[in-house]
């Protein structure tokens, strides 16, 4: 069918299902060792990026090495979650939600669509009713910090990285690729299968892994953190409605990349 299966039966209908036979402790656990490695790879490979491609080692030449090697550490990252989720008699499809979604050929670009479309109109009333001047959260066109103060560490070296179209292509696959792989295999991964089997159930599990998602982000600005805590909301809905991390995941990829092309496109204008 154009649409799909799993695009029939309204915005309630659950077809989540978590499995987590190796209990919520293990879970944590393995969310807080995904982050470490994570982390510990990155600091790691960014320091050999940082030394191999730019003069000094300022501030905004680590972040954009930090930018650079996303990708080879999330796939680093990921196959450690693989692995992790076969602890204590684990099912790594279930566990992990890797099922593929029933989408037709029309269902996934209609539905990519419809999320982006909800998602920016979400952000724009949230503007608009608190008064906020996007331009104290936009950097100059050499990722100069706003007057108001800084946009974002990470925002701040897009904006630069920008100006050198090669470098920017290499940061893309992490961009798009690379950070949505490990950050939802982290927070709606088997964290999202073990807290959803507890009394809070798959609502109050969206929220608090939301919540963690954001937090992880506090070197940008409040108003970027917030849009991560919706972006969290609304993915932590597509695995209760999907039962899928592949939706999530995508949705994310093209949220980012989207993000990404806005602003060289905006620095090139």
């Amino acid at each position: 069918m154009l649409i799909g299966e799993d695009l029939r039966g309204g915005l309630r209908r659950r077809l989540y299902a978590p499995s987590n036979p190796a209990g919520l402790a293990y879970a944590i656990g393995v969310a807080i060792l995904l982050v470490v490695i994570n982390q510990v790879l990155q600091i790691a490979l960014s320091s050999v990026v940082l030394n191999a491609m730019f003069e000094d080692a300022s501030m905004r030449n680590a972040v954009k090495a930090a930018l650079l090697v996303i990708f080879p550490t999330a796939l680093l990252t990921a196959l450690a979650a693989l692995l992790l989720a076969r602890g204590r008699g684990g099912t790594v499809s279930e566990v992990l939600s890797l099922r593929w979604p029933r989408f037709g050929l029309l269902g996934w670009p209609g539905f990519v669509l419809v999320f982006l479309i909800v998602m920016y109109f979400a952000v724009a009333m949230v503007v608009l009713l608190l008064g906020i001047d996007m331009a104290d959260y936009t950097p100059g066109p050499q990722g100069q910090s706003p007057e108001s103060g800084s946009a974002g560490l990470v925002k701040e070296a897009m904006f630069d990285i920008a100006n050198t179209p090669w470098l920017f292509a290499l940061v893309i696959p992490s961009v798009a690729l690379g950070a949505p792989i490990w950050e939802e295999l982290v927070f709606r991964g088997q964290l999202f299968a073990a807290l959803s089997k507890t009394r809070i159930g798959v609502a109050g599990t969206t929220v608090v892994t939301a919540a963690l998602w954001s937090l992880m982000h506090l070197t940008e600005p409040w108003l970027a953190i917030g849009i991560i805590f919706m972006l969290g909301l609304a993915f932590g809905w597509m695995m209760y409605r999907f039962g899928s991390i592949w939706v999530p995941m995508i949705c994310h990829g093209v949220w980012n990349a989207v993000y990404a092309l806005a602003v060289f496109g905006q620095v090139g204008a």
